[in-house]
């Protein structure tokens, strides 16, 4: 039990840090037939809907400089869409892999009272602190492990 509330408080304090770097609410509804890009793996959603999951997607990940990460980070875009009737928060869980699929660390992002029908944008890249089991360099691929939606 105890590891999960490390975790938890890890991917929040993660979700803080990122959260002031980027992304910005869009006035524009999603449309309806975006899902998950390929190669995701499901999240588990929690507190709210429970398709909260597709809420969120993830952009075509890579290294590249980046304001946080710094050069050669490994950023990922994301969307979070509010596709619910009323205005909720996320956060959102994210796990970077090797090349064997295995877990190296993870981070967190926010939408703060994102309204219906609205999306929040931007883009996240790990720091060399979240990822425990390797180095940055190492990282393949992204996927969603959490999704939390509070109903505001």
């Amino acid at each position: 039990m105890r590891r999960v509330g490390v975790y938890v408080g890890a991917v929040v304090a993660a979700a803080a840090l990122v959260s002031g770097c980027a992304g910005s609410s869009e006035g524009a509804p999603a449309s309806a037939g975006s899902s998950a890009p390929a190669g995701s793996a499901p999240a588990e959603a929690k507190g709210g809907e429970d398709l909260a999951a597709r809420d969120v997607e993830l952009g075509k990940a890579g290294f590249q400089d980046h304001d946080v990460g710094g050069p050669g980070a490994y950023v990922t875009p994301y969307s979070i869409t509010n596709r619910g009737d009323g205005t909720a928060s996320y956060l959102v869980g994210l796990e970077y892999l090797d090349g064997d699929g295995d877990l190296l660390g993870s981070t967190g992002v926010m939408a703060d009272k994102l309204g219906p029908g609205k999306t929040s944008k931007g883009d996240t890249a790990p720091v060399a602190a979240e990822i425990q089991n390797g180095e940055i360099a190492d990282i393949r691929s992204v996927r969603v492990s959490t999704v939390e939606r509070t109903p505001e």
